[in-house]
């Protein structure tokens, strides 16, 4: 049963997701700094998503010192296999026009899903960190490099189990999950909460992985 602050959040999110789509147009690479300390950051939307759906978490980034974005985007389509070889291309693009050694990748729903796969199948693309953010998940361990963001009170992607998921089923080399409390699907595109767990997984993509953990 969801909470009333939950649902509050929820409706409160997708009416900012519909304001901001006339937005798409303005959205532009921030220009690369090679000397910068933070690597290029690709955002792959969710089914139904838009670029747009990541302004509040761009514009987090950007003041924390992201100097380059780029989106992935893609139709009405929910086959995460060809779009994750679509994803690395575009990966491949972003890293030459830059002369970035590697990227950051944050998905969010079939977005995560789609990265997610590609490191599975493609597992030395020069990914350094992945951030998914409610993302389906199947048996797979998840990679080494990405931090697996679940809302509490998501009622389309329920958190893993923390002893039993697929974080856990090899725990030397599996990735980092975090549970946002009073946090639905779409509220984790602008959860306070998780904005602050994306900035530190993009800073700290070499940390230790840890245990199913909630974030207050």
């Amino acid at each position: 049963m969801l909470s009333v602050r939950t649902v509050a959040t929820e409706l409160a999110a997708l009416g900012t997701l519909a304001l901001t789509l006339p937005l798409r147009p303005i959205l532009r690479h921030h220009r690369h700094d090679p000397h910068a300390d933070r690597l290029p950051v690709l955002l792959v939307h969710g089914f139904l998503g838009d670029p747009t759906n990541f302004l509040v978490l761009r514009t987090y980034l950007a003041a924390r010192g992201v100097r380059t974005f780029a989106s992935f985007a893609y139709g009405w389509r929910l086959d995460y296999q060809r779009l994750a070889l679509r994803l690395g291309g575009a990966i491949d693009a972003l890293r030459a026009g830059t002369g970035a050694p590697a990227v950051d990748v944050v998905g969010h729903s079939l977005g995560g899903l789609v990265a997610r796969y590609l490191l599975e199948i493609a597992p030395r693309t020069p990914v350094r960190a992945l951030v998914t953010l409610g993302a389906p998940y199947f048996a797979s361990p998840l990679p080494a490099c990405e931090t697996a963001v679940f809302g509490a009170d998501d009622p389309f992607i329920a958190a893993p189990h923390p002893l039993h998921g697929p974080h856990a089923a090899h725990a030397a080399r599996g990735g980092r999950v975090v549970l946002v409390p009073h946090c639905g699907h779409w509220g984790l595109l602008y959860h306070p909460t998780v904005l602050r767990e994306v900035d530190d997984a993009l800073r700290e993509p070499d940390a230790p992985p840890l245990a199913l953990s909630a974030a207050s």
